[in-house]
């Protein structure tokens, strides 16, 4: 491990940077994915079908598809406080409106900007900013803090917008809207936050370039890329499955509206501290053997779900399952973007790289919902059926992932041997026509 300045990786990395970046992204998802928590009082209060609900958060999706690239640009070529400020300040505008509860055609307009306000101005920044918070040899403590540390904030967000859901009892309607309107009264406080105390810092020892159009194709170039893109693909695929575990709690299981919404947020924010361990972890084996160990524990978990269906007398062990699942996620998440240390990818290029990752591994948010309300209407939320189908998908999903990860290893060690580093790499990257 290089020592830079004499101290520890723990003490070179960006802490306040850390702790704001894991702020803005516990509170960045909780509106446009309030389906994910919400799934059955919001569907009450707007008034929507399964589908309807689905075809919502999928036109959220699309706009966050079409964003991720150029946001990955713009984080390339605007500072990272402006785009953060600008994305929750959007946000809490957007939040208040949705808490209306209008018509099914103002509510796709909502999320077509919700996707802009969170995937072109905040993505690609919030990835390499949270890159730049540490050197190369504490990328994965890096993602893993920010990633659990948002999720732990999340949650208690989330259990906030829980309770004020069950203070107004059978007033589905009242309860959704008074959750909405503390989610986006939450984004004024982020961005407010983020105005006054974000600094942008550079622990990488690489100094931040930025890069013209002309220069996408010397990323799009790296097969790294695109491997690192298929193995968060394969990853997430898994990850939304998480979707549709509050209607399978509620309508299977046979647990409360309200509880349901509280297991959601432990289970999509509290695990969270798991990514801290993933983070350290993937410092200590690597990061693709990390990401091996979570798919083959998702494989694992999937066959249990198809072989063991919930119930209202199996409760305990579809939560045990779901919990082991959703653990298994977050040791992924924590090191996704830490591939591109491992994968030797120039510091420089994260903006464009995150761009392309993000672009294809992300597609999920545009269809994954699509499929998830057409299974359920066809076969009913209260049956089992259309939960083992999407099962199903998330096992075959992690398989794929395996084997791409075996790939980027044999990739990496081909570039080791061939006397590749990343200083190398980055030395050189031509931006511009010059050397980054």
């Amino acid at each position: 491990m290089s020592e830079t300045s004499g101290k520890s990786v723990w003490k070179q990395m960006n802490w306040v940077g850390i702790f704001l970046l894991s702020l803005s992204g516990g509170a960045i998802y909780l509106l446009p994915l309030a389906r994910s928590t919400y799934y059955d009082p919001l569907m009450q209060g707007l008034g929507v079908t399964n589908t309807e609900l689905g075809m919502i958060t999928s036109f959220w999706g699309l706009l966050t598809l079409l964003s991720y690239f150029p946001g990955g640009w713009l984080a390339d070529r605007f500072s990272a406080r402006k785009m953060l400020v600008v994305t929750f300040a959007a946000n809490c505008l957007l939040g208040f409106w949705y808490a209306t509860l209008p018509s099914f055609p103002v509510l796709i307009s909502i999320h077509l900007l919700f996707g802009i306000f969170t995937t072109a101005t905040f993505w690609g920044a919030f990835i390499k900013a949270t890159r730049l918070c540490a050197p190369p040899e504490a990328q994965g403590k890096a993602f893993g803090f920010v990633e659990g540390i948002r999720r732990l904030l999340g949650m208690g967000l989330g259990l906030i917008g829980a309770w004020l859901l069950s203070c107004y009892g059978t007033d589905t309607t009242a309860g959704i809207k008074a959750a909405l309107n503390f989610h986006a009264a939450t984004c004024g406080v982020v961005a407010l936050a983020i105005f006054l105390f974000f600094k942008e810092g550079d622990t990488s020892g690489q100094a931040k370039t930025g890069a013209s159009l002309a220069d996408i194709g010397q990323v799009a170039r790296i097969p790294e890329v695109w491997l690192i893109a298929g193995i968060v693909l394969a990853a997430y695929m898994s990850w939304r499955t998480q979707d549709v575990m509050t209607p399978y709690s509620t309508n299977l299981c046979g647990i409360s509206a309200a509880l349901g919404a509280t297991v959601a947020t432990i289970r999509n924010y509290g695990l969270g501290f798991v990514a801290m361990g993933g983070g350290i972890m993937g410092d200590r084996i690597g990061s693709a053997n990390t990401m091996i160990a979570g798919f083959l524990v998702v494989i694992l978990s999937d066959v249990l779900f198809l072989l063991f269906p919930g119930t209202p007398a199996t409760l305990w062990v579809f939560l045990a399952l779901m919990f082991t699942f959703m653990a298994a996620i977050f040791t992924m998440r924590a090191v996704f973007y830490a591939l591109l240390t491992e994968g030797l990818l120039p510091v420089s290029a994260t903006g464009i790289a995150v761009g392309i990752v993000a672009t294809l591994a992300y597609c999920p948010d545009f269809f994954a919902p699509l499929y998830q309300g057409y299974f359920l209407d066809k076969f009913g939320k209260d049956s089992h059926v259309g939960y083992n189908y999407l099962f199903l998908i998330s096992l075959v999903s992690s398989l794929a992932g395996v084997a791409l990860c075996l790939v980027f290893k044999a990739r990496v060690r081909r570039k080791i041997a061939a006397g590749i580093t990343l200083e190398s790499a980055e030395a050189q990257l031509r931006f511009g026509g010059k050397k980054a």
